[in-house]
């Protein structure tokens, strides 16, 4: 067992120092976080989000601060300010990743809220989960948070489109959007539809259509 464990620290740490340039890069609607080098994805997790109250921020930021089982401060919106000592009640779970001030990528004791928008802006994952992202980035780490609830995704018989919820109803989903996003697309592709417009995702689903097949050589 010893040796087994000790081969997965090994891989981890392997994985981190071979890396050349990574960023971490999360989609909000898609309740997906990807650790990616360069174009590459080498991990990808799922997530818990802000709620449309307390959104998760968009932008460009940095890990500035990581803290292994963290102890809880209750914030301003929390009547109890009893802060929560590391331990299986823990809000934050084993591991903290500070993106921005009072923003983090953290654990959680509610496994059931992973991929819901539930939090109060920060980024919740599974404790196994951010523990292995913990030991592959650094102080420094680049943290690029997106919205983007229209993907497309290329599989071998043809291109599919994925629709995410617009959780923040930032009136990202409509056909106008769409075209401008499948335009690079088109010149090796062959259309065959396109999605019933408008369309509608639960906040929890996704919407994903096949659209095109593989245009012929020329």
């Amino acid at each position: 067992m010893r040796i087994i464990i000790m081969t997965l620290v090994s891989l981890i740490i392997s994985c981190s120092s071979l890396m050349a340039s990574p960023e971490i890069v999360l989609n909000i609607p898609e309740y997906k976080l990807r650790l990616m080098d360069g174009t590459l994805v080498v991990k990808e997790y799922e997530v818990a989000v802000g709620t449309h109250e307390d959104q998760t921020p968009i932008g460009k930021f940095a890990v500035t601060f990581k803290e292994v089982n963290p102890t809880w401060i209750p914030t301003s919106k929390v009547a109890d300010k009893t802060p929560v000592p590391p331990g299986p009640k823990n809000p934050l779970g084993r591991r903290w990743i500070e993106f921005a001030p009072a923003y983090g990528i953290h654990g959680t004791h509610k496994l059931w809220t992973v991929e819901y928008p539930i939090s109060r802006g920060c980024v919740r994952m599974y404790n196994p989960d951010v523990e292995e992202l913990f030991e592959l980035v650094t102080i420094g780490t680049p943290v690029r948070i997106v919205y983007e609830t229209i993907s497309f995704v290329e599989k071998n018989d043809g291109l599919y489109v994925r629709i995410f919820p617009d959780i923040y109803k930032n009136d990202t989903t409509s056909q106008r959007k769409y075209l401008a996003k499948l335009a690079p697309f088109k010149k090796d592709y062959l259309m065959l539809k396109e999605p019933v417009w408008p369309v509608n995702v639960a906040f929890a689903k996704v919407y994903e259509l096949k659209i095109g097949v593989h245009a012929p050589p020329r």
